[in-house]
C-alpha cells in the first residue's frame, strides 16, 4: 500500500504550473525542423504576418463609476494624453475632468451605480494593435484609430489613449453605446471585421504598411507576391482631385480651414485638413490630377492666452504653448523628394502664468460689465452664452434638446 502524500492548494498549483512549463519547453515547435542541435527559431521581422492589425473588445462599463475607474486606468491617473474623435487633445487632471463630463453628456448620460435601473453596456473598451510598428509615430496610429471609429459610428462619442510603455505598444479606444441621435449600437463580430479592414486601409493612407487578412487567408499568402505597397501606389503619391477653403469637415458650425482631397489606392476620396496646406499648394503650384504625397514633417510652437484672472488689482495671465504641424509635399514627376520627418519634434503642451498690473481702462471696462450683468439679471435678460473655448465644439445634452 502506497503512502498518500498530502499537498496543500498552493503546492498543487505550483506543481501544475511547473509541469505545464516543462511540457511547453519540450515542444517541437520551439526548435527548428532542419536541425537536431536544439537551436531555437529566430524571430523574423518585416513580414506581412507581423503587420496584421488586431482589434479586440477587452470589456465594457455598465455604470459611471466603473467607466470612471477605467478612464483613470488607461490615462495613468491623468498622466497620459487623450485624443478625441475630432483630434482634439486633452492632458492634465483639470482638462481630463472636463472632458469626462462632456463625454458623459454626449448622448444619453451614463447611469450611476446606485440607480435602480437594469444594468446594460454603456461604454465599450477596444484595443488596437499591430506587432511591427516600433518606428510608426503614435499620432498616425491614433489618427487611424479615431478615423476608423468615426467612419463606422459617426453619432457615437469615442476617444483614444496610446500606451507606449509596454512590451507591445497599443491603443485603448472607448466607444459610447448611446449616440447623439438617441440610438444605441450593438457591435457584433462582423462589425469587428469591418473595423479591422478599415483600420488597415487608414494606416495605408498614412503611408504605413498594414494588412487585415482573414484567418483562412493568412496561411495561403503567395511567397512570390511583392508586399511592398509603394510600387503599386506610386510610392504613396496619390491623385489630387480637389482643394480649397471650406468650413472644417464641410460643417457650417465649424470655422474656416483648408482641405485637399485625393484618390486613395481603393479609388475612394480621402480629405485632409489644415490651414498650412494652402501655402503648400500655392508655393508648389499643385494642380488637380497631379500625384502628390503630403506629409507632416515637423512641429512649431504656438503660444496663446487661455485665461485671465484678476487678483487684488493685478491680472494673472495664463498662457499655453502648443505645437502646430508643419507640412511638406513631394510631387511625382517634377518635384520628387524624400520627406524627412523630425522624430525629435516636441508635442508636449506647456503652461505658464505671469502677473501684470491692471490698467485704468480695464478697471472701468470691468465695472461697466459688472453693472450691465446686474441690470440684465434684474430684467431677466442674463442668458448664458454658448461655450467657445477648447470644449466649445462639444455640445451638452441640454443644449442639444433645446
Amino acid at each position: 500500500m502506497t503512502k498518500r502524500i498530502n499537498l496543500n492548494e498552493d503546492e498543487l498549483k505550483a506543481k501544475r504550473v511547473f509541469t505545464k512549463l516543462e511540457m511547453n519547453s519540450k515542444s517541437p515547435y520551439n526548435y527548428s525542423r532542419k536541425t537536431n542541435k536544439g537551436i531555437k527559431r529566430p524571430i523574423v521581422k518585416n513580414t506581412p504576418r507581423g503587420k496584421e492589425v488586431v482589434i479586440k473588445i477587452t470589456g465594457n462599463s455598465k455604470n459611471f463609476q466603473k467607466w470612471k475607474a477605467h478612464f483613470s486606468y488607461i490615462t495613468r491617473e491623468g498622466k497620459l494624453e487623450v485624443v478625441e474623435s475630432d483630434l482634439y487633445k486633452y492632458q492634465g487632471k483639470e482638462e481630463l475632468k472636463q472632458f469626462r463630463e462632456f463625454f458623459n453628456d454626449s448622448g444619453e448620460n451614463i447611469p450611476n451605480e446606485n440607480q435602480n435601473t437594469k444594468e446594460k453596456r454603456e461604454v465599450l473598451h477596444f484595443v488596437f494593435s499591430m506587432k511591427e510598428h516600433e518606428t510608426t509615430p503614435s499620432d498616425k496610429l491614433l489618427n487611424a484609430v479615431l478615423k476608423t471609429m468615426k467612419e463606422k459610428y459617426p453619432n457615437n462619442a469615442s476617444y483614444a489613449v496610446f500606451h507606449g510603455d509596454t512590451d507591445n505598444p497599443h491603443i485603448h479606444c472607448d466607444l459610447k453605446i448611446a449616440g447623439a441621435d438617441g440610438k444605441r449600437i450593438d457591435v457584433r463580430k462582423k462589425d469587428l471585421e469591418h473595423l479591422r479592414k478599415n483600420f488597415a486601409e487608414n494606416l495605408n493612407d498614412l503611408g504605413i504598411e498594414a494588412y487585415a487578412t482573414r484567418k483562412h487567408e493568412k496561411y495561403n499568402l503567395d511567397k512570390n507576391v511583392n508586399y511592398n505597397k509603394q510600387d503599386r501606389i506610386k510610392n504613396h503619391h496619390y491623385e489630387v482631385t480637389q482643394f480649397g477653403k471650406a468650413k472644417y469637415k464641410f460643417d457650417d458650425k465649424n470655422s474656416e480651414s483648408y482641405f485637399v482631397s485625393y484618390k486613395n489606392k481603393n479609388g475612394d476620396i480621402t480629405t485632409i485638413w489644415s490651414k498650412e496646406l494652402e501655402k503648400l499648394i500655392i508655393e508648389n503650384n499643385i494642380k488637380v490630377s497631379e500625384f502628390v504625397k503630403f506629409q507632416k514633417v515637423d512641429k512649431v510652437p504656438v503660444e496663446r492666452t487661455i485665461r485671465k484672472k484678476a487678483v487684488n488689482g493685478k491680472r494673472e495671465v495664463f498662457t499655453k504653448t502648443s505645437f502646430k504641424d508643419v507640412w511638406d509635399c513631394s510631387i511625382l514627376g517634377r518635384n520628387e523628394k524624400n520627406l524627412q520627418v523630425n522624430k525629435k519634434a516636441k508635442n508636449q503642451n506647456s503652461y505658464k502664468s505671469e502677473i501684470v498690473e491692471i490698467t485704468e481702462l480695464e478697471k472701468k471696462n470691468a465695472e461697466f460689465l459688472k453693472m450691465k450683468r446686474e441690470r440684465e439679471a434684474k430684467q431677466g435678460l442674463n442668458i448664458k452664452n454658448q461655450s467657445k473655448g477648447k470644449f466649445g465644439h462639444l455640445k451638452k445634452k441640454e443644449d442639444l434638446e433645446r
